[in-house]
């Protein structure tokens, strides 16, 4: 199966669909210091609007953004853990619950306003379900003012690897003996492994979470609805680039 990163793309975009939102998720973890190196973390795409946190009697603290040093990030972390999906990713900067804002101007059918962030309205959500695509769990954004109605964020889980001959580069003797982060790059470029791809039709990038990817079978049900919301389908290579051809020497 082939699979496609969606790319924000807004020369694309029909001139109809001018519109944007602001919002932000009900809830989050805070980002985080550690007293032991001294890192400042937070992680970008790891979203789980689906994860209500209602149950808590610590939700308050959950609601504003913020950052707090290693064990009070620990201590939160630990308590939303039983109630985040099976196989979710948890870093400092993890956002949790619906989308609450508001819409500006006439929203596109797909919305990838930010790259890791994909809405619908609620005929194209008809759409992919309709097609039994798979890894699209939808939740209702609490977003006002959408002229073409509700919208809904797709939860995505986390899948998908990068290729051995294109691992992380780690920097530093190994990871802190405290928070056991580490500072790394990806290596350009970089390319799937083949080897173990993902299963559902609709995922989010583990290693690069910020990534949306897409098969080929929801790129086909999606159609022109892509460029016509400013969003391009990119196909993620499973092999190394070709090596440029060197000419012959004079």
């Amino acid at each position: 199966m082939r699979y496609f990163e969606l790319r924000r793309s807004l020369p694309h975009r029909d001139p109809a669909y001018p519109g944007g939102y602001q919002a932000e998720h009900r809830w989050g973890l805070p980002g985080a210091v550690c007293p032991t190196c001294h890192g400042e973390w937070a992680r970008l795409g790891l979203d789980y609007p689906a994860v209500d946190l209602t149950t808590l009697s610590s939700e308050r603290e959950y609601r504003k953004a913020r950052q707090t040093m290693w064990d009070e990030y620990s201590r939160l972390r630990d308590a939303v853990m039983p109630l985040l999906p099976a196989g979710a990713l948890v870093a400092p900067g993890t956002h949790l619950g619906p989308l609450v804002g508001r819409a500006r101007g006439n929203l596109p059918p797909v919305v990838l306003q930010e790259s890791w962030r994909l809405l619908v309205h609620g005929d194209v959500l008809q759409q992919l379900e309709d097609a039994k695509l798979t890894g699209i769990t939808p939740v209702e954004a609490r977003i006002s003012g959408s002229k073409r109605g509700p919208l809904y964020e797709l939860a995505l889980m986390p899948q998908g690897s990068l290729a051995p001959e294109c691992q992380p580069r780690f920097y530093g003797s190994g990871p802190c003996a405290n928070c056991g982060m580490q500072e790394y790059d990806i290596p350009e470029p970089w390319w799937m492994d083949a080897t173990s791809p993902p299963s559902l039709d609709l995922v989010r990038f583990a290693m690069m979470p910020t990534l949306i990817l897409a098969s080929e079978r929801c790129v086909e049900v999606l159609g022109e609805l892509l460029p016509l919301s400013g969003v391009l389908a990119v196909e993620v290579p499973t092999t190394p680039p070709p090596v440029p051809h060197r000419g012959a020497q004079p």
